[in-house]
């Protein structure tokens, strides 16, 4: 320990004769920590952390899996499991949240609500801030609906009631019926989504009141909508636990079948498996499912561009020790050993790395809210990561510096121990030898490397934003306007959906500058559409061609309104409604993969299991649009009438005559006049194109920025060799143009040492890019991973760096003045 404090001492005390070295390195090493740190801290927010209730690790999920995935249960399943288990402590179902209209003191708007059942809190061991929570009591239906209670958020809490201790007890309004608050959860609470937080929380049973649907009962088993949590009693393993939900799990699905009726519908029920997996960790929300892959390859470049800063700063550790090398020799004669020597060094890097850790954490605190920003730019729900550090976080923080310091800090102290001190001391300055070596060589060549590799994985990304923001969606974005539509209170009480939209779209004709409107029950696009098994309604549907088609309903006006064509066949006609054979118009892509040997026009398929959907004759085959997943130029997309489907509510799709900005607010007016529905959202659908890219618009921001800090790094670490190299080589230069060396010879001379360097770089560093590049394919679509033009213009600009660089030493090389460089002792 007293050797430690020597070497600490004396590591601080030559850091402080250099400024400028210690103050570019501490940066240096905060910015490439900090990025780390930043990252990782919202992948453990997100994805590491475990709840925050009680022994989160006997949480454990149940559902029911299906071929085309897993699915919730429908209450009468939750119930029937619940009777029957006999492995869980408790046994809680929940929905995930949903967008409800909320009256505050008069203010109508729209707040995330989740319905639990009365044991909710109770399993999961959590305690309010104010008030109480929900109890068993409080989900009793008998109570009557004037008396139902809510939970609400923290974050509801401060941006309704600005924190008000006097909550408890007040009413708010939700869909028009007024609910007692009777407690507020704690900060970062957000049950069983991670991020995600439901604003307000009802008891279950008040929740079909909620919904403006007659069909969405708590005893209707056709709905598929309760996620179910259990507790895992103590001695109880989660084997033990599955195998004794399915020992009862066929009598469960017999007794809760959607149809009495045989049939595809009953039999793909009854063929259901069950699933059971741990959720220390919460379930997977969409918030998780976008970003997961996005943060980890954001990890991965902030990795390296630790790695980029560690070989910078190894090179100038590596410079550092050639000058002190007559210092290290004196040490060693007067006694020192060689490890005291490398002790010394190594002290010295993580003395540097430690304070960098520290202004490192800083950025983090910052760089994570960035991040986060960045991640949920148009969300419709607040997002609540709790991104104080942790153990965990601040254990890895530790662990990066202790390990960065040595990374850079081994090579010089290598070089140290090397050399001889007999033959150091008999060096003067006019020596002719000087410079990093090898080693020093080496090193640069790996940073122009690496460097390659970031900026390809970014030069892809980036590609990648482009392509997908510019590509023709197939239909014309230009001049049209989408108005997200959402029910009143009450608003769709007693009301003919036919006649209303008939009046709706009749009102929004009328106002000046438009050209047509129709409807539409998804956005476009929308990632997020319903979708099901569609095939050919005669053969065996065993061997007939069959494919994963998403669903739209679409007024008769839609493909002239999108402007896409129909390639055969026909659009709806406007007195197709529910007293006629159900119609079907399929997308091309469908159409090929359905009947790949002839028409498909006149022929007849079955969507899903429903009754209404099994005998659907193909009207009408449209060219293939992006108006589901932006990232798919030929999804298989199946169309039908809203006017044989009818929809109480979706979006208003209209081609304007002009801006559509122009005409927003006159439409939500013509929407709000007939005092059933309000615009909940209006946007252009080119501002809807960005908000469903805003994952990958993050990804390419943020790597583009890592990737050119990574080339920052490594011009820095170029030009501070290659100036070194001069400065030691100065009695050589100056001895050459004495001896008649042209200027233009002595500029070359360096020049070409720094253009050989980069050029080794690039050639290690193309293969190693192709190679990690791969990792990427997951994030790309329509871009290659080895997308040569991306390569030679990656290739081209570390070039252009490396030469400029080089310049600057070179220039100064070719102006020295030989009579003063002689003269240097």
């Amino acid at each position: 320990m007293p050797r430690f404090c020597f070497n600490l001492r004396y590591a601080l005390r030559t850091l402080r004769k250099s400024p400028g070295f210690a103050s570019i390195a501490i940066l240096s090493l905060a910015l490439g920590i900090g990025a780390n740190t930043a990252i990782f801290s919202v992948i453990n927010a997100l994805l590491l952390r475990d709840l925050p209730v009680r022994q989160p690790q006997r949480l454990v999920e149940l559902s029911a899996a299906r071929a085309d995935g897993d699915v919730p249960f429908s209450y009468p399943m939750f119930r029937e499991v619940e009777r029957g288990q006999r492995v869980f402590s408790g046994l809680i179902g929940w929905s995930p949240s949903t967008m409800v209209n909320v009256e505050v003191n008069g203010d109508l708007g729209q707040n995330s609500l989740s319905s639990v059942t009365g044991n909710y809190y109770l399993q999961l061991g959590v305690v309010p801030l104010l008030g109480r929570l929900l109890t068993p009591d409080d989900e009793n239906p008998k109570a009557g609906f004037a008396s139902q209670v809510a939970v609400i958020s923290y974050e509801f809490w401060q941006s309704k009631f600005a924190g008000a201790r006097d909550i408890v007890g007040k009413q708010i309004l939700i869909e028009g019926h007024s609910f007692t608050i009777v407690g507020v959860t704690r900060k970062w609470f957000a049950g069983m989504t991670p991020g995600e937080p439901p604003e307000i929380t009802v008891p279950i049973t008040a929740y079909p009141s909620l919904i403006e649907d007659n069909e969405f009962t708590l005893g209707n088993r056709s709905l598929l909508w309760v996620f179910v949590t259990g507790r895992l009693k103590d001695g109880v393993s989660i084997s033990q636990a599955r195998d004794q939900l399915q020992s009862f799990w066929p009598e469960v699905l017999l007794a809760t079948a959607s149809t009495q009726q045989q049939g595809p519908r009953r039999a793909t029920f009854l063929s259901m498996g069950l699933k059971v997996v741990p959720v220390p960790m919460g379930v997977a929300g969409d918030l998780r499912a976008q970003f997961s892959v996005p943060l980890y390859v954001l990890l991965g470049i902030v990795g390296l561009i630790l790695l980029v800063a560690c070989i910078n700063l190894a090179n100038l550790m590596l410079a550092r020790a050639a000058a002190r090398s007559h210092e290290m020799s004196v040490r060693v004669a007067i006694g020192a050993s060689r490890w005291s020597l490398i002790a010394q060094v190594l002290t010295e890097s993580l003395t540097l790395s430690l304070a960098g850790s520290l202004l490192g954490l800083a950025f983090a605190f910052w760089g994570s809210r960035l991040l986060v920003v960045l991640m949920t730019q148009g969300a419709s729900s607040p997002i609540s990561l709790d991104l104080n550090p942790d153990l965990r976080v601040l254990l890895l923080t530790i662990a990066v510096a202790i390990l960065t310091g040595i990374l850079f800090g081994i090579a010089p102290a290598w070089r140290c121990s090397r050399e001889d001190p007999a033959a150091v001391l008999q060096q003067n300055s006019r020596s002719l030898s000087g410079g990093t070596g090898v080693l020093g060589k080496a090193l640069i060549v790996m940073q122009v490397a690496l460097s390659l590799v970031l900026l390809l994985g970014a030069g892809l990304l980036v590609k990648n934003f482009q392509r997908l923001r510019s590509a023709n969606p197939g239909y014309e974005r230009t001049n049209l306007l989408e108005v997200s539509l959402y029910p009143r209170p009450g608003g769709y009480d007693h009301l003919d959906a036919k006649t209303y939209h008939q009046q709706l779209l009749a009102r929004v004709s009328s106002v000046p500058g438009v050209r047509s409107v129709s409807f539409s029950d998804l956005p476009v696009p929308c990632s997020e559409a319903w979708h099901s098994t569609v095939s050919a309604a005669s053969g065996d549907s065993t061997v007939s061609p069959r494919a994963i088609a998403d669903a739209e309903l679409v007024s008769p006006g839609f493909f002239q309104t999108l402007g896409i064509p129909l390639l055969r066949g026909r659009a709806f006609a406007e007195g197709e409604d529910e007293s006629q054979p159900r119609v079907a118009i399929v997308s091309n892509a469908l159409a090929r993969k359905l009947f790949p040997a002839g028409d498909a026009i006149g022929r007849r398929i079955r969507f899903g299991f429903m009754p209404d959907y099994q005998n659907l004759e193909i009207v009408g085959i449209s060219a293939d649009a992006r108006i589901t997943d932006p990232r798919n130029p030929a999804p298989f997309v199946i169309f039908f009438s809203v006017l044989q489907f009818p929809e109480q509510w979706g979006e208003l799709i209209i081609r304007t005559e002009k801006s559509p900005e122009t005409l927003a607010r006159a439409v939500d007016a013509q929407v709000a006049s007939l005092g059933h529905e309000y615009a909940l959202r209006t946007e252009t659908i080119s501002q809807a194109l960005g908000g469903e890219l805003v994952e990958q618009r993050a990804t390419a921001l943020l790597s583009g920025f890592f990737a050119a800090l990574a080339l920052l790094l490594a011009s820095i670490g170029l030009y501070g060799l290659m100036s070194y190299i001069v400065t030691r080589r100065t009695r050589e230069i100056g001895i050459r143009a004495a001896l008649g060396a042209q200027r233009a010879s002595i500029f070359w001379l360096v020049l070409r040492e720094t253009l050989i360097l980069t050029m080794l770089g690039l050639l290690i560093g193309i293969p190693c890019a192709l190679a990690a590049s791969r990792l990427l394919a997951s994030l790309l679509f329509g871009v290659s991973p080895g997308d040569a033009p991306t390569i030679v213009i990656v290739s081209l600009l570390i070039f252009v760096v490396g030469l400029f660089a080089g310049y600057i030493p070179a220039r100064r090389a070719s102006s020295i003045d030989p009579v003063v460089a002689l003269r240097i002792e």
